[in-house]
Order: structure tokens, then C-alpha cells, then sequence
């Protein structure tokens, strides 16, 4: 077996045992695209994490019926969404329906609830033109596009204004946080998200005034993140972690680093795609390094694709949230290894 197979193999495999985690937690089946119903706090943002992660996991057996990948493939993605559909009906008492939403309470114009709402809004966007580019299904289409409208009715009663591209909510008025701190973590990875989408609008020749507002949302962001780091932001700029004991295996730091590491490989093959300089590569794989030395010290070894780390045992509503956000990645992984053949990073 080639390296790449066994690369993808792994991916594969961690995706599946990552849905059956999901069932154990969750009860459901996960299915791309469902929504979870109106129900308490404790099980709202597992049933929104399902949701997300049956959307994806439809668009994952889209993709993989269009390119005519192998029956076990393709069957194993229609196994794993058929299992989030069913953890979904479990949560929420309901069957998932494409572009299904919980109704959200509205929120003050800058809050966070508004912010979750741009984010939304900006890749259900995504999500509808991938689709038309890959002439979808209109039934497909038109439950997307019926999604993001809703979305942007949610964000206009939270904020009192139509969403526009590139908009983001006022922040509130606070100190600059120090380097190293959530806030600049956080500003981070949204200028790296902002910039991919960047890239993605003008590699598909967007209209001007959608360009435009994605770039002016992205110097704004590097404005937030000089102001809270008091330098500029460079590709690959990592803060400096505190001084912290190891968090223990399974725990949200061996989780969120396990995620830094797959988005931070994206990005790296991304810049090799595109050649940008090579200052630009090297001070991104020099964060990726940094991140998997991370996640040794916090797991006790070494970080591979497609390890999760070990799963703790934990309240059913919040499992399942973090399995969602987990399947999303590793389903993303799995696209990213097939698409690059797993060999322009394999060695780093």
C-alpha cells in the first residue's frame, strides 16, 4: 500500500470512529444540513453541531458520487450520514431537513450571537456556490439557498440591519488584549479564514463589490489583531503560549490543538499551491511544527492524520457538540488528503 492510501485510509477510518462516537453521545445519527428544533441550553449546541456536520457529510457524499470514488467509500459517507440524521432525530425530536434552523432569540447588535450569525451567513454563501458550481441538484440549491436567507433574517432582527458582505459587528469597547491571549487566537484564525475566502471569491471571479467588502473585512481584522498583539499580522504568526501545565489527553486543548494542526496543514499546502514566498511557507510550517510539539506535551505523543485524541467522558449535549466540530474537520481532512494526494506536507 502506497503512503497516500494509508494516509487516507487512517483519515478515513478516524472519521468513521468519530461518527460512531458521535451516536454513542448524541443518540442520533449524524446528517449534513439538519437543524436542530428549539429546545433547552444544555442540548441546543449539539443539535446545531449536528446540523453542520449533516450538511457537510451530504456535501461529502455529493462530491465523492461526482468524482466516482469506490463503492466502499461512497458507502461508508452514506453510513455516516445516515447515523448523524439519526443522532440529529434523537436530539431534536425531529427528522433533519435540508436548511432546517433553530430559531435563534434575537441578540444585541455586536454580540457574539451576532457574530456567529455573519459566520454562518458567510459560508451557508459558500456552501450555495459550490453547489451551482457543481450543478447540484435544484432540490439541493434551492434548500440551501432557502437556509441562507433565513440566516440573514435571523441576523437582521439581531442586529436591526441587512447582512452585507464583509460586514462585521461592532466590538465592544475593551483593552487591547495582551499576545497570547484568546483574543488574538481567535483574530488569527478568523484573518486566515477571511483571507481563503478572499482568495476563493477572486479565484472565481466574483462581482467587484463582493471582493471589495471581503478585503476590507480582512484589513479590519489585521487592524483588531495589531491592536490587541501590537504588531502586524504575518501567515503562520502564532502567540505565544502561556505557561501552562499539560492539559491531560482527551481534554478541549488536546481537541482544539488537533484542529490548529489540520487547519494550520490546509493552509500550508495552500501557500505551497499557490507559491507564494517562501518566507510566507516557512513561518507557516514553523506554526505547524510548533503546534504538533503542542500537542505532544498536552497528549504524550505524536500528533498523526486522522488522530483524534482520546475521547473523555462527558455530559451527552457537550460530547456531542465537540464530535461535530471533530467529524467536520477530519471529513474536511479527508477531502484536503484525496485532493493533494497526502504529499506536499506528508514529511512535515
Amino acid at each position: 500500500m502506497c503512503p497516500f492510501q494509508g494516509d487516507v485510509d487512517a483519515a478515513v477510518k478516524q472519521l468513521l470512529e468519530l461518527k460512531a462516537q458521535y451516536k454513542t453521545a448524541a443518540g442520533t445519527d449524524w446528517k449534513p444540513g439538519q437543524a436542530p428544533a428549539p429546545q433547552p441550553a444544555a442540548s441546543q449546541g449539539g443539535a446545531a453541531s449536528l446540523n453542520d456536520q449533516i450538511t457537510d457529510q451530504g456535501t461529502l457524499v455529493r462530491d465523492l458520487k461526482t468524482k466516482k470514488a469506490a463503492k466502499g467509500e461512497i458507502d461508508a459517507a452514506v453510513k455516516k450520514l445516515l447515523d448523524l440524521k439519526a443522532q440529529y432525530k434523537a436530539a431534536t425530536g425531529q427528522d433533519w431537513k435540508p436548511g432546517q434552523t433553530s430559531a435563534a432569540a434575537p441578540a444585541p447588535a455586536g454580540s457574539s450571537s451576532a457574530d456567529d450569525l455573519n459566520q454562518k451567513i458567510t459560508d451557508q454563501g459558500n456552501l450555495v456556490r459550490d453547489l451551482k458550481g457543481k450543478k447540484a441538484g435544484k432540490a439541493d440549491i434551492d434548500a440551501a439557498v432557502k437556509m441562507l436567507l433565513d440566516l440573514k433574517a435571523q441576523y437582521k432582527a439581531a442586529t436591526g440591519k441587512d447582512w452585507k458582505p464583509g460586514q462585521v459587528s461592532a466590538s465592544s469597547a475593551a483593552a487591547p488584549a495582551p499576545a497570547g491571549s484568546g483574543s488574538s487566537d481567535a483574530l488569527n484564525l478568523k484573518i486566515t479564514d477571511q483571507g481563503n475566502l478572499v482568495r476563493d471569491l477572486k479565484g472565481k471571479k466574483a462581482g467587484k463589490a463582493d471582493i471589495d467588502a471581503a478585503v476590507k473585512l480582512l484589513l479590519d481584522l489585521k487592524a483588531q489583531y495589531k491592536a490587541a498583539t501590537g504588531q502586524d499580522w504575518k501567515p503562520g504568526q502564532v502567540s505565544a503560549p502561556s505557561a501552562a501545565a499539560p492539559a491531560p489527553a482527551g481534554s478541549s486543548s488536546a481537541d482544539d490543538l488537533n484542529q490548529k494542526i489540520t487547519d494550520q496543514g490546509n493552509l500550508v499546502r495552500d501557500l505551497k499551491g499557490k507559491k507564494a514566498g517562501k518566507a510566507d511557507i516557512d513561518a507557516a510550517v514553523k506554526l505547524l511544527l510548533d503546534l504538533k510539539a503542542q500537542y505532544k506535551a498536552a497528549t504524550g505523543k505524536d500528533w498523526k492524520p486522522g488522530q483524534a485524541p482520546p475521547v473523555a467522558v462527558t455530559p451527552v449535549a457537550p460530547a456531542a457538540a465537540d464530535l461535530n466540530e471533530q467529524i467536520t474537520a477530519q471529513g474536511n481532512l479527508v477531502r484536503e488528503l484525496k485532493t493533494s494526494k497526502a504529499d506536499k506536507v506528508g514529511g512535515v
